[in-house]
């Protein structure tokens, strides 16, 4: 297919492009079960992990640059629009030209239970910050854990989340959970280890403990921590050793930290050049 074939279309008031500008609000992207995100790498992760978009609309003078990464999507699927029409679409400063709407990916699974996510899982408790969850996504998915996020943390489909994770959301890396008391109990009822990053009297140090294939830890809300409900579920708390120049540190960073300690020695692990 190429640019010949393109549905064009050169109105702000479209009904296409008014239900894609209201796909910036989470209430109306939940009432659809469609989101959308913008950018060449976005788009190519996405195409890369299998999916078919919706639509992808492209910036009318960007055509030429983009035939070739479309040019097998259905015909109807791409929208070549003039710049005012992307600007009532698009979210960020710079765009730059290809914004791709979807419906709720398959991958993102909604788990109750333990048998549900097998494997090394971080749980988030009420991170709200966009960057933050993201990035533990993004991380997640880098070192072989399942990210799995409380009802009330950021939106996993907010352009803000989906371009923080570098598109690993679209490789199922994250899971969305009601209750993760109840998930932390089935978890350790079913013999895996739980434990709550919190500066708790009595809690283990990162590092002097082992970390096993299955085990899980929880980070949590950027200013409250881990619910006291949720510490003590989990039963068990750990803390990341520090020099004591900084109180705490940033979710995503510890995140990050926790689950490279539980995978270090993890023979998947390969090097690359990134």
């Amino acid at each position: 297919m190429g640019r010949s074939d393109w549905k064009r279309i050169a109105s702000r008031g479209n009904p296409m492009i008014v239900q894609t500008a209201k796909l910036s609000s989470r209430k109306f992207r939940e009432e659809t079960s469609t989101f959308f995100f913008e950018g060449v790498h976005l788009l190519e992760e996405y195409l890369r992990f299998g999916w078919t978009p919706k639509c992808v609309f492209v910036l009318e003078e960007k055509e030429e640059q983009f035939e070739e990464l479309l040019k097998d999507l259905p015909q109807d699927a791409v929208i070549s629009v003039p710049e005012h029409v992307f600007r009532k679409i698009c979210t960020e400063q710079a765009p730059q030209g290809v914004l791709t709407v979807s419906s709720f990916l398959p991958c993102v699974r909604s788990v109750n239970k333990a048998s549900e996510v097998p494997g090394r899982l971080l749980l988030l408790e009420s991170v709200r910050d966009n960057g933050n969850v993201g990035t533990v996504i993004r991380t997640a998915s880098a070192l072989g854990w399942t990210c799995v996020l409380s009802s009330d943390c950021a939106d996993i489909y907010s352009p803000k989340t989906v371009r923080a994770s570098m598109g690993t959301v679209f490789s199922g890396a994250a899971a969305v959970c009601g209750d993760l008391v109840s998930l932390t109990e089935d978890l350790k009822s079913n013999g895996r280890t739980v434990m709550a990053a919190a500066l708790c009297d009595g809690g283990e140090t990162l590092g002097a403990i082992p970390v096993g294939p299955d085990d899980c830890f929880i980070v949590g809300n950027e200013g409250q921590g881990i619910s006291p409900e949720l510490i003590s579920a989990a039963g068990r708390t750990v803390r990341i050793p520090m020099t004591g120049n900084a109180e705490s540190l940033n979710a995503a960073v510890a995140a990050a930290v926790l689950m490279w300690e539980g995978a270090r020695t993890d023979p998947a692990l390969v090097p690359n050049n990134h």
